[in-house]
């Protein structure tokens, strides 16, 4: 099964596993996303949880299988922070 999960306008395809909760999933695809994000500079993800496209927050715990079906699509909550500001929160480390 294969799950498409939407960053703003970027969609990130990730190929599941049998067994994986939605947990697994945000991490897979948020890790993708991150590799796509290298080419445009130093950025931090914070994926903060998924939903339906139409609506819907998945449990982080839940079965991936028991919710979505193959080829779905799912949007993510999340913010994308400069490493520079990230830096600043924890107290301007170098």
């Amino acid at each position: 099964m294969k799950v498409t999960v939407t960053f703003g306008q970027t969609g990130v395809v990730v190929p599941c596993k049998q067994g994986w909760t939605v947990r697994d999933l945000i991490q897979q695809a948020t890790q993708r996303y991150r590799k796509l994000l290298e080419q445009e500079g130093d950025f931090v993800v914070r994926t903060h949880h998924v939903e339906y496209c139409d609506g819907g927050i998945l449990d982080p715990d839940d079965v991936l299988s028991d919710l979505v079906e193959d080829k779905d699509k799912v949007t993510t909550s999340q913010e994308k922070v400069g490493f520079h500001d990230v830096k600043k929160e924890l107290g301007g480390l170098k």
